[in-house]
């Protein structure tokens, strides 16, 4: 197990709204609300201070499937806090190879990529991530990760693509690979967390509570497992 120490938690914590389900599965809904996200953003912002960053080219090789961005190809209305102000239904997209986030300015028929270090947290798609930065250790790397659980421990997710290429009977193949990695905040310190064995030694000051809730419950994955855990240890904590 890796400790951290963990810089930002100052930020962390200010971001304790819930995130709102934005994704649908109609996509005639999805563009219209794509379209009047826009509209507003263009009627309130005349001249945006977000429109700085430069044009994003998706390069993806005509032999590999799947898309770099996270949960929908199309832009999605979010929130974004970017440059030292909130704004509320611009179209994003998070694109996670590159660990960048995308905006559909006014005067761009493309997406642009914003600047990432002046991007302090988004919501997209029901899920809130923050920008951390790089521990002093370099074991930490700078980026967005998702804000799972809030609280006295935080569950954070590194959600990231990698493209994985074979070579086939026809030529080359490719696609997208999803990956995560988990850490958990408590008391100024990250942790880094592969199983949920390990996450239950790291919160060993409810022992007894936290074992007999695992033992009760089954999980279908490791996040919803340390997601359940991390849960439920901010209740037996809390005051």
């Amino acid at each position: 197990m890796r400790i951290l120490l963990l810089s930002a938690a100052a930020l962390l914590g200010s971001y304790r709204a819930e995130a709102q389900a934005l994704a649908t599965s109609d996509t005639s809904l999805v563009a219209s609300a794509v379209r009047a996200a826009r509209q507003r953003y263009l009627s309130a912002t005349p001249e945006p201070r977000l429109i700085n960053g430069v044009a994003y080219a998706n390069n993806r090789p005509a032999y590999v499937t799947g898309q770099p961005f996270f949960q929908a190809s199309d832009p999605q209305p979010g929130t974004l806090d970017y440059d030292g102000q909130h704004f509320v239904g611009v179209p994003l997209l998070y694109e996670q190879v590159l660990d960048q986030v995308l905006l559909y300015g006014p005067a761009q028929a493309g997406p642009l990529q914003l600047i990432r270090q002046r991007v302090q947290g988004f919501e997209l798609a029901g899920h809130r991530f923050v920008r951390l930065p790089a521990d002093s250790a370099g074991v930490l790397a700078e980026g967005f990760y998702d804000l799972v659980v809030d609280g006295p421990a935080q569950l954070l997710v590194q959600r990231g693509k990698k493209l994985e290429a074979t070579t086939g009977g026809y030529g080359l193949k490719g696609e997208y690979e999803e990956t995560t990695h988990f850490f958990v905040q408590r008391r100024t310190r990250l942790h880094e967390i592969n199983s949920p064995k390990q996450l239950l030694a790291l919160l060993a000051d409810k022992k007894t509570e936290m074992q007999a809730y695992a033992r009760g419950n089954r999980f279908d994955s490791r996040e919803a497992a340390l997601t359940g855990l991390v849960r439920q240890y901010n209740i037996l904590v809390k005051p």
